[in-house]
């Protein structure tokens, strides 16, 4: 009876989870952006962020923007990201001497004096990710924030991702968009002889 028992529950389990990751792809957005430059950014997100992002391009910069959500006078979260080319693939050193040179920037205000680094790989991109508080956070201001650098060929894509108390816990889905980036540099014209 007990062997029964748990096969049943097992059944039910992967059942359960057959359910969630079918519905769970419904729940995300596939969709790709101008670069400013050339190329394509192409990135997936979880549909609670908003189907249509605010999105330009101005000087070198591509810039999208989810959020904010929640009440004006203290917002839950926001995602921002901020994408530049480089002239060449950005290397792991570049990368990480440009999330160092971040996290000494934002220790100005953070509670944090020991920031680590985390890595993330996706299948076309590398990460680098660290979280702070912000000890000096005001009224409709956020308390916290993640960023990463994400390297991605030649297309580096700065991702902040602020929230406060209350916000959904949204880590994982972060996560899965950051592995998501893709860039697509523009096919080269041919030479006219």
């Amino acid at each position: 009876m007990l062997l029964n028992t748990l096969r049943n529950t097992a059944v039910c389990c992967g059942l359960l989870l057959l359910f969630s990751v079918n519905s769970r792809a419904d729940d995300w957005t596939q969709r790709s952006f101008d670069v400013a430059g050339g190329g394509v950014l192409t990135m997936e997100y979880p549909n609670y962020w908003g189907k249509k992002p605010k999105y330009e391009t101005f000087d070198a910069v591509t810039d999208i923007q989810f959020g904010p959500y929640g009440p004006r006078e203290k917002p839950f979260f926001l995602v921002h990201l901020q994408s530049f080319l480089a002239v060449d693939p950005i290397s792991a050193k570049d990368l990480m001497e440009i999330t160092e040179v971040e996290i000494t920037k934002l220790k100005q205000i953070s509670f944090e004096t020991d920031v680590p680094i985390n890595d993330l790989q996706g299948p076309h991109n590398t990460a680098h990710y660290f979280s702070i508080t912000d000890r000096e956070s005001k009224r409709g201001e956020f308390d916290y924030l993640t960023m990463a650098v994400i390297a991605s060929g030649n297309l580096l894509t700065k991702c902040y991702f602020f929230s406060s108390d209350g916000a959904p816990d949204f880590g994982a889905d972060a996560m899965q968009m950051m592995q998501s980036i893709k860039y697509t540099a523009p096919v080269p014209k041919p030479d006219k002889k």
